[in-house]
């Protein structure tokens, strides 16, 4: 029986060869030559992406084609290459298991069709992810030896030019002089605005005030020349929040020593979070910090710091984000119809557009009330959203959307049903030869297989029919749940605001202030049926009303 086979590879630094990838492929490909039943019909590959993340491009494409059975056996390089971290390797390895898939890796004699796999497969994990602690303690003693010389150990920072000192003799792969360092030195078209950024809040203007000059003079922004797949309208202009920072975790332009000719390294670490696998900064005990004296650094004079320090650790510091959601049913909900930016809190009462209030570079200055807001768009969701005529015509091409989607999954229906009957059938031979007395460790391993597999396909046979069936059921009674819905979502909005602003996110995804010529602001907001039944069913669609219409309703605040 011929066996599809994907081969998957990764190498993690850009200093490391493209020529990895093509290695790494050779070595799978010899491998895969053992079997002539095996024939490899996909590649995956990521290039320069760290081992620590599972936020792959590659990695993330060949876990989706494992999902629908789109190969049978999986040949890596070895463990290592799918992830150094020992949680995401072990959820790997379960996973391939329960999809049915056969994952080996060829140098480190890793086989999930072998038995004893889960314990070697969790060991190397473990290796893994100690080859990754060792590497991280010896980058940071080599980086600690650097910022003890005075040079540069990463980041770029407003005001300075990065200059490489380049070994005298060695080139690296490209021909180039290889950089043995890199030190910082002042750029004085930037070092001039860094001492008036001081000057004007030792004086006493606002990080908004200061941001929006900035702006009006068209002074480019720190981020303005960096690279990024995603320039919104205001990308590359100055915020306050980038002048400020916080105090606690040692950031903003006004917190940094370096500008009197103080450099200090080993502030802060940067911790991954198990829950959200996003990487958080703490700062670290003042003992472990290295900090040295670079008097050529110096942009700012000393009266001018000490003016802005003084005001900077006052009786009311001003303060970041302390880490926890937005705490109001609307936030992160509103968007400005101007420049795109979000609307945020401008006091206790008001939302206004955080590109106008923070850099002064959008022309929308009109604020809404939270109260109105609220009150008006609840109101506005709740009677005129989902109109009547709207939602017959949302259940007459759902219900044609339905019709096709079974049609569409009754061949796939009948492959399952068709491999469950073999699976069975191997079932019954392999039974047949235990109670025959032929009982080894190859007959205890194919046992082990052929039940993993069919657990597998009465899952997706139960799958594949459970959302359209839920769908089904709902639709004749759309309307009342939609009722339902938005009648809970007053209430909900006083006890657990998270989820009420999740439910109106999912019903109408962004809401649109747009000002009018009278000088009001008009609420558009585009009405998801899909939403709506994703709210009913509870669930996932799997794209099931991928093709439903959408109803635009306006409200004026």
């Amino acid at each position: 029986m011929t066996q599809r086979v994907a081969l998957y590879a990764r190498y993690s630094s850009e200093n490391q060869r493209e020529a990895s990838i093509i290695d790494q492929f050779r070595n799978c490909e010899r491998y895969a030559t053992r079997d002539p039943a095996w024939t490899i019909t996909a590649r995956y590959h990521d290039k320069a992406i760290s081992g620590s993340t599972h936020d792959r491009p590659g990695y993330k494409a060949m876990l989706d084609a494992a999902k629908t059975r789109q190969f049978d056996v999986l040949l890596v390089d070895d463990l290592s290459r799918l992830s150094r971290d020992q949680v995401e390797t072990e959820q790997a390895r379960r996973r391939f298991v329960f999809w049915g898939v056969r994952l080996i890796g060829v140098s480190d004699g890793i086989d999930t069709a072998a038995k004893g796999n889960k314990m070697l497969s969790g060991f190397k994990g473990i290796m893994n992810d100690a080859f990754l602690d060792d590497l991280r303690e010896k980058t940071h003693r080599g980086l600690a030896g650097q910022a003890l010389k005075g040079n540069n150990c990463g980041g770029r920072l407003y005001g300075y030019r990065h200059v490489p000192t380049e070994h005298p003799t060695g080139k690296d792969e490209f021909g180039r002089p290889k950089i043995l360092a890199v030190r910082r030195e002042i750029d004085e078209a930037q070092a001039q605005w860094v001492r008036q950024i001081f000057a004007w809040y030792a004086k006493g203007e606002s990080p908004r005030w200061i941001a929006g000059e900035l702006n009006r003079l068209k002074v480019p922004a720190p981020g303005a020349a960096y690279q990024r797949k995603s320039r919104p309208s205001y990308y590359g202009t100055w915020s306050a929040s980038a002048l400020h920072g916080d105090l606690r975790h040692a950031t903003g332009l006004l917190n940094n020593p370096v500008y009197i000719g103080r450099v200090i390294w080993n502030r802060r670490q940067w911790v991954m979070d198990p829950e959200t696998n996003r990487r958080t900064p703490k700062l670290r005990p003042e003992s472990e910090w290295i900090e040295t004296a670079q008097p050529a650094l110096r942009i700012v004079a000393q009266p001018v710091w000490e003016a802005a320090q003084a005001r900077r650790h006052g009786p009311h510091p001003p303060q970041g984000r302390r880490g926890r959601g937005p705490k109001f049913l609307l936030s992160g909900l509103l968007t400005c119809g101007v420049c795109g930016a979000n609307f945020v809190k401008a006091d206790y009462y008001r939302y206004v557009c955080a590109s106008h209030l923070n850099r002064q570079t959008c022309s929308n200055a009109l604020r809404v009330p939270q109260r109105v807001a609220e009150a008006r768009l609840l109101a506005g969701i709740k009677q005129d959203l989902f109109c009547k005529d709207g939602l017959a015509l949302f259940i007459k091409e759902t219900t044609r959307l339905l019709a096709e989607r079974t049609r569409q999954r009754r061949p796939d229906l009948e492959r399952l049903q068709r491999r469950l009957a073999e699976v069975e059938q191997e079932l019954a031979h392999i039974m047949t030869a235990i109670k025959r007395g032929c009982l080894t460790v190859t007959t205890k391993v194919e046992l082990e297989k052929a039940e993993g597999e069919r657990a597998r396909l009465n899952e997706a046979i139960k799958t594949n029919a459970a959302t359209v069936d839920k769908v089904a059921t709902l639709l004749p009674r759309a309307a009342e749940r939609y009722a339902a819905l938005v009648q809970d979502l007053g209430p909900l909005s006083l006890t657990n605001t998270a989820q009420a602003r999740e439910q109106i996110r999912t019903l109408v995804g962004a809401i649109k202030l747009v000002p009018t010529a009278d000088g009001y602001l008009e609420a558009e907001l585009v009405g998801s049926y899909a939403g709506l039944l994703k709210l009913a069913v509870g669930g996932k669609l799997n794209n099931v009303v991928a093709g439903a219409r959408f109803e635009l309703a306006t409200f004026g605040l």
